[in-house]
């Protein structure tokens, strides 16, 4: 028999009850229901409906509503498992872009996705010890701008990308919890290319029209961000790097010059390499039963050395001897420092 449209509507607030109020570990009863609807939605039903609503949803909706025994039903399974919703509220609250005002909302966001009792226990279960989150509330909008220049189709039609300008911010040792403008508030202006994420902190792949090259900036130190009617340079310089190698150079390694480099660890310091260099560019082979080796191109700098000296005895730079005798040069005129000094 054909449904009123009523009933339609009924169905379709006993879906919302159901999706709000009830989980795997929380059931509902079809006293529940009509208390909900008469209270909440001014629709007076009788149990005897809410069964017909929920043999709909479970036959024609596919909801997965398990129950019946006892009166008391509970929604098994939902678009996004809870341990899905944990995971997103996890990856908000670590990424460091993101104020801890906005992680808040996006969290809670993030909760109306599942049950009531799955939201609240979102709110208490994510907590990451001594996460430095950034000040700045417009990171989000910053990114959706930058991601409005970079569109290939807006509305469904195409779309040329097209430059930003912005001014950029720096840490003062005056007051560290505060930023001022670099270069006396300098308008930078580029094209932007890619987002990249780095140790839970956005930045932008950009061609810097003064600089006519590809810079990295951080998202968080942008300010007054804003679309210019400029069409996009620098697609060449863009699509000669590698992003892998760049990526590395400007995040890891080291900014230096390149060149091959033997290095020696122990083996339990196989993960600690692999994350760094990876397997596609690095060749490794087994020395003994306690020692690896490694052969790859590095980008020869301090920062470099001082990676590998965080290993102390356990590394060691086998050659070219230039390299092993840049490292100890380098720790050389660290010792020189802790030297006393003459009176």
């Amino acid at each position: 028999m054909p449904k009123s449209e009523n009933q339609k509507l009924k169905t379709l607030y006993v879906a919302k009850f159901f999706l709000e109020n009830s989980d795997e570990n929380h059931a509902i009863t079809a006293s529940d229901i009509v208390d909900y609807l008469s209270e909440e939605c001014s629709i007076e039903a009788e149990r005897r409906s809410i069964y017909r609503d929920i043999a709909i949803l479970r036959d024609e909706f596919g909801m997965d509503i398990d129950g019946g025994q006892g009166g008391r039903y509970r929604l098994l399974s939902r678009q996004f498992e809870f341990d899905d919703l944990r995971i997103l509220a996890e990856c908000v609250h670590a990424a460091r872009f993101i104020s801890a005002s906005k992680a808040k909302e996006l969290v809670s966001t993030i909760g109306e996705l599942g049950s009531m009792y799955q939201a609240e226990s979102l709110q208490h279960e994510v907590f990451l010890i001594d996460r430095v989150k950034s000040t700045q509330k417009g990171t989000l909008n910053i990114i959706s701008t930058i991601n409005a220049a970079m569109a290939k189709k807006q509305d469904g039609k195409p779309h040329e990308p097209q430059k930003i300008s912005f001014k950029y911010m720096k840490h003062t040792i005056d007051d560290v919890n505060s930023m001022v403008e670099k270069y006396h508030g300098k308008l930078y202006k580029v094209s932007p290319f890619r987002l990249l994420i780095n140790d839970g902190n956005y930045y932008l792949l950009a061609f810097d029209d003064k600089a006519q090259d590809m810079r990295t900036y951080r998202i968080d130190r942008m300010k007054d961000v804003r679309l210019l009617p400029e069409p996009q340079e620098g697609k060449e310089a863009f699509e000669a790097i590698d992003l892998q190698s760049y990526t590395q150079r400007v995040f890891s390694m080291f900014g230096g010059e390149k060149q091959l480099v033997a290095m020696q660890f122990e083996n339990h310091l196989l993960d600690f390499v692999i994350d760094r260099f990876g397997t596609k560019n690095a060749s490794y082979s087994k020395v003994d039963n306690e020692h690896f080796s490694i052969s790859v191109e590095v980008e020869l700098s301090n920062q470099f050395y001082s990676w590998l000296l965080q290993f102390g005895e356990k590394a060691k730079i086998m050659h070219p001897k230039e390299v092993a005798d840049g490292m100890r040069e380098f720790l050389e005129k660290i010792i020189t420092m802790y030297l006393p000094r003459n009176q």
